[in-house]
């Protein structure tokens, strides 16, 4: 593995939508966090953020399937995918995302990431936003 293999999680995890315990901060200002797996773990997390990029294609409103995706498309895919699928596993929802845990456990409960049902995150990506949940406490703005 490359050292210096940039985590395609980087921007979710430093936003602390997930988090991954083998990320490790590159450099803040561009938003890059490297893995530090010593395995092929990177290729696990490559592949599930593709998987997720291509599966949401639609929801995005994106026929074109070499259009790059803006940053506010890919938190949408990455963030909300991850929500979506810690839902879908039945997962507590009030922690964060762990990227790792929820590829484990998409493996125990599916076998193998492509028989995870991606049809049931699509809303989820659609609906997430990106404005922290704690902004609005109590009914009133911060």
């Amino acid at each position: 593995m490359n050292p210096e293999t940039v985590c395609p999680f980087s921007k979710p995890i430093i936003g602390q939508w997930c988090q991954c315990r083998f990320a490790r901060l590159g450099d803040r200002c561009s938003g890059k966090m490297l893995c530090c797996h010593t395995g092929n773990q990177i290729d696990t997390c490559l592949s599930l953020s593709d998987t997720l990029i291509q599966q949401s294609r639609f929801i995005l409103g994106l026929s074109n399937t070499d259009a790059g995706l803006t940053h506010a498309q890919l938190m949408k895919v990455r963030c909300g995918g991850l929500q979506g699928m810690q839902r879908v596993l039945g997962l507590n929802e009030d922690k964060m995302p762990v990227v790792l845990d929820l590829l484990a456990a998409i493996d125990d409960s599916y076998g193998d990431m492509t028989e995870f049902p991606f049809e049931k995150i699509m809303q989820d990506i659609k609906l997430f936003s990106s404005r922290k949940r704690s902004a609005v406490k109590g009914g009133q703005s911060r």
